[in-house]
Order: structure tokens, then C-alpha cells, then sequence
């Protein structure tokens, strides 16, 4: 039996999916909730003297403690200055953020690969490695400094136009295929037939009903847990069976 840490403050999002998924498949493999209170560099130095092979990291404050208590970060982690995964493997604790990865891999397998972005709401740590895959990127921001700042995190190459209100995006959504809500309001004058809508936040209820694609959030934290205990245990399970 392999054992996996679950590093959450509050009541987890994570553990029903990922109890429900390893059920399923009988995997065998635990994974435990893990208090922390306080002392993350502690609980990270005991997960190989205990024989755990990792830990998944559900709380925030903790993924971004985690940089300075491990010494082997993968790059994403180093960029996004988060870690959400950890593994222990011959002898070594490293930490990796694998949301970005998920973000990438789940607009890759929808068929967004090369897709004109439209991004609502504030950016994710790592969005660089997570919108790779996007051809262009606009943004509605609050000001031009903070529409400046989100530009900055993408690649030369990917920056399209920064929008301030309501008028400049709808004329800007006939240019794209994604709409990507990460919070905030959400105009649904702005969602077309053929977009497709990946949304981090629950938007309004119409919401799913106008676009030709969705990717919930509930969806995505299906495949987002699929990816997390790929990297941590090495254990291949699909996105939908991790439903609560």
C-alpha cells in the first residue's frame, strides 16, 4: 500500500474525487489528510521517514510556502512560485505545480490547441506555460497597468489587445474561440454560438447553455486531480471518474 499526504487547511475540495476515483479502481493506494498547523517545512521533511510517496497541496498559502521549504523545484513550480505536487522518489523530495500542466493538457485534449483566447478575470500563477498553446491571448482588464502586467506574462508572440469595458470586448469576441472566466462578471452578450467557454468560476447559468463547448469547473478539477496523483504516485486514472 502507498500512502500520499493531503496538505489542505480548510475542509478539502480534493479528497472525495480522488477517495472516489481510487475506489473505483481499487487502486492501492491512501490518501490521507494530513493537518499541517503551521509547521509545512516539518510535514514535508517527514513524508519519506514515514513512507509516504508524496503529497498533494490543496491550500494555497501552503503551495506557495512549499518553494522555500524544498530544494528541488521542476521549473514550473520555479515560474510559478507554487507547488501542488510532491514526490519522493530515490531518496529526493521534489516539487512540481502541475496546474498550468492540466490547464495545457486539458485545452490540448478539447481541441483548443492553437486557439484565439479571450481571458476574463485575474490570471493564474503559471499562466505562461498554461496558455502555451494559444495562438493569441486578449484580456479585459480593470486598467491599462494591470492589463500591462497580464500581457507581460505571456510570450511576445501570443499578446494580443487589452479591453477595459463592455463595448471594446464584444466588438473583440467575433475574434476568438476561447473564453476563459476566471471571475468577475461575465457579459453574456459576449459568449457566441461557436466559442467555447473554460471556466475556473462558476459563471451564471445561461452561461453554458449559449456556447458550443464547455469546460466546467468541475471538470476541470476532475483532470486537473487525474494529472496531480499521475505525477505524485504514479497512478494513470481517467478525469471522469473522479466525481464526488
Amino acid at each position: 500500500m502507498n500512502y500520499v499526504a493531503l496538505f489542505a487547511a480548510k475542509d478539502s475540495r480534493w479528497l472525495a474525487r480522488a477517495l472516489a476515483a481510487l475506489s473505483v479502481h481499487e487502486v492501492p493506494l491512501q490518501v490521507i489528510p494530513s493537518p499541517v498547523d503551521g509547521r509545512l517545512r516539518e510535514a514535508l521533511a517527514g513524508l519519506q521517514p514515514l513512507g509516504f510517496s508524496g503529497a498533494l497541496i490543496e491550500d494555497e498559502a501552503y503551495q506557495r510556502e512549499a518553494v522555500e521549504n524544498l530544494t528541488r523545484l521542476e521549473v514550473e513550480a520555479r515560474d510559478a512560485g507554487r507547488v501542488d505536487a510532491v514526490r519522493v522518489q530515490f531518496g529526493e523530495t521534489q516539487g512540481n505545480y502541475l496546474l498550468p500542466v492540466a490547464v495545457k493538457q486539458v485545452m490540448e485534449q478539447s481541441g483548443y490547441a492553437g486557439a484565439r483566447v479571450f481571458w476574463l478575470g485575474p490570471p493564474l500563477p503559471g499562466i505562461r506555460d498554461a496558455l502555451r498553446l494559444a495562438m493569441k491571448v486578449h484580456v479585459k482588464s480593470a486598467s491599462p497597468p494591470e492589463g500591462e502586467a497580464f500581457m507581460e506574462k505571456l510570450s511576445p508572440r501570443q499578446r494580443g489587445h487589452v479591453v477595459f469595458d463592455d463595448s471594446q470586448a464584444l466588438a473583440l469576441a467575433g475574434e476568438v474561440d476561447l473564453v476563459i472566466y476566471n471571475g468577475g462578471l461575465l457579459p453574456l452578450a459576449l459568449l457566441q454560438p461557436y466559442h467555447g467557454l473554460f471556466a475556473f468560476k462558476e459563471p451564471q447559468q445561461d452561461a453554458y447553455m449559449i456556447v458550443d463547448q464547455v469546460i466546467s469547473p468541475a471538470y476541470f478539477q476532475q483532470f486537473y486531480l487525474s494529472r496531480l496523483l499521475g505525477w505524485v504516485a504514479g497512478v494513470d486514472l481517467p478525469p471522469e471518474d473522479f466525481v464526488e
